[in-house]
Order: structure tokens, then C-alpha cells, then sequence
């Protein structure tokens, strides 16, 4: 008996692999991840604008110490 094997094409190239999307409703989803997932993102946002707000009163000081040089 001759053994049939199957023939797999070996992708070559990015564009020859599929891509899988994953979609979860967020109903799906425990209510504690839910709330870890809400204050990792409040803490990401705290983050950038606390970032921000240093950066533009850096800004205002470099400002004010060009201005009173001149």
C-alpha cells in the first residue's frame, strides 16, 4: 500500500502567510480584567500628561530665562 503524504506550501514571501484576527465583545470579558484594563490605561494617560505638563513648564522656564537674558 503506498502511503500518501499531504503537500504543504512553505510560505516565501509576508505576504503568503494569513493573518488571524481575533475579536472578544467586551461582555466576554471578566469584570476584573476589565477594571485592571481600565486603570493600566488611566495610568498610561496620568503618565503622558504629567510628562507633558513638565515638558511645556520646562519650556515656559527656558523661555523666560531667553527673555530676561536679551
Amino acid at each position: 500500500m503506498n502511503f500518501v503524504k499531504p503537500t504543504t506550501q512553505q510560505p516565501k514571501t509576508t505576504s503568503n502567510f494569513k493573518r488571524v484576527d481575533f475579536e472578544v465583545l467586551a461582555r466576554d470579558i471578566h469584570a476584573i480584567d476589565q477594571i485592571k484594563r481600565h486603570k493600566q490605561a488611566g495610568g498610561m494617560i496620568y503618565s503622558t500628561f504629567k510628562s507633558k505638563a513638565i515638558a511645556a513648564h520646562q519650556l515656559r522656564n527656558s523661555l523666560n530665562n531667553i527673555s530676561v537674558q536679551f
